[in-house]
């Protein structure tokens, strides 16, 4: 006598709800019997169905096309739809890749921001980096947020915020030079097409922990320190947020470096 399993049944069988199986039967997908009293009865090839279906879903494969495959299935649809599956995997398979890769970047963004030395004026040189780049003058983090959303548009599936250490701002260099040390002219995210570019050149850097009202304190600092060691300042004056609001709620957790770029006083 064939094997019958009622909603229920199947429903704690598959681990899915009996709405979800109800979906389907309004979908076309499984097609139950229905007993003299009324109740759903599904047949041996209702579960082959969905052992199907959920396989297929799993892929996000559309439920248009798992219908037309059940309409039609055959050996040729089956090698068919094995193909297509194959490629869905593989193209999961990169999308997984690529996000693993941009975790790991996250967590190396953690880690050096955490690693550098803090408060002490150090000298470092850099290659050209390319950045998108939006120049719009700001004030405040209410202001500068969404400028670096705006910034996303240029690589929306590439672009992240969170953890991100290439994030950063221009400060107005003259206006830090007469004490102004919160005038922004504009916003960065670095990235390897970008259309901007960051000047190759000596940089003098300096990392802090805390918020970045302390700029008006270590900007002059900053400023002092490359008379100090021989440096005209070059600009541009650079704000990075190593670690801010996206990796702690905490302002004392937040990273910030300032880079000056830097030329040798000629000798007098």
């Amino acid at each position: 006598m064939p094997r019958f399993y009622r909603i229920g049944e199947l429903a704690r069988l598959y681990g899915v709800s009996p709405d979800l199986l109800r979906y389907y039967e309004e979908q076309d997908l499984l097609r139950p019997q229905r007993t003299e009293n009324g109740y759903r009865a599904y047949s041996i090839e209702d579960v082959w169905r969905l052992n199907v279906i959920r396989d297929l879903r799993t892929l996000d494969v559309p439920v248009e096309t798992i219908r037309a495959y059940l309409q039609d299935h055959s050996a040729a649809t089956t090698r068919q739809l094995l193909h297509d599956e194959l490629e869905l995997l593989d193209a999961r398979i990169r999308r997984l890749q690529a996000l693993r890769r941009t975790v790991c970047q996250r967590m190396d963004s953690c880690q050096r921001a955490y690693s550098l030395p803090l408060d002490t004026c150090f000298v470092q040189k850099f290659p050209a980096r390319r950045c998108h780049a939006l120049h719009q003058a700001y004030r405040t983090d209410a202001e500068m947020d969404p400028l670096i959303q705006q910034l996303r548009r240029f690589d929306p599936d590439h672009l992240y915020v969170w953890g991100n250490d290439g994030i950063g701002s221009y400060l107005d260099l003259n206006a830090a030079g007469q004490g102004d040390c919160q005038r922004y002219t504009g916003v960065f995210i670095l990235h390897p097409r970008g259309e901007s570019t960051l000047p190759r050149g000596e940089y003098l850097c300096l990392a802090y922990r805390g918020p970045n009202s302390q700029n008006a304190d270590l900007v002059p600092l900053l400023l002092a320190e490359a008379g100090r060691q021989g440096y005209t300042p070059q600009g541009p004056l650079l704000e990075f947020l190593l670690a801010d609001i996206h990796i702690s709620g905490d302002d004392a957790d937040h990273v910030t470096e300032l880079q000056l770029r830097v030329r040798p006083r000629p000798e007098p």
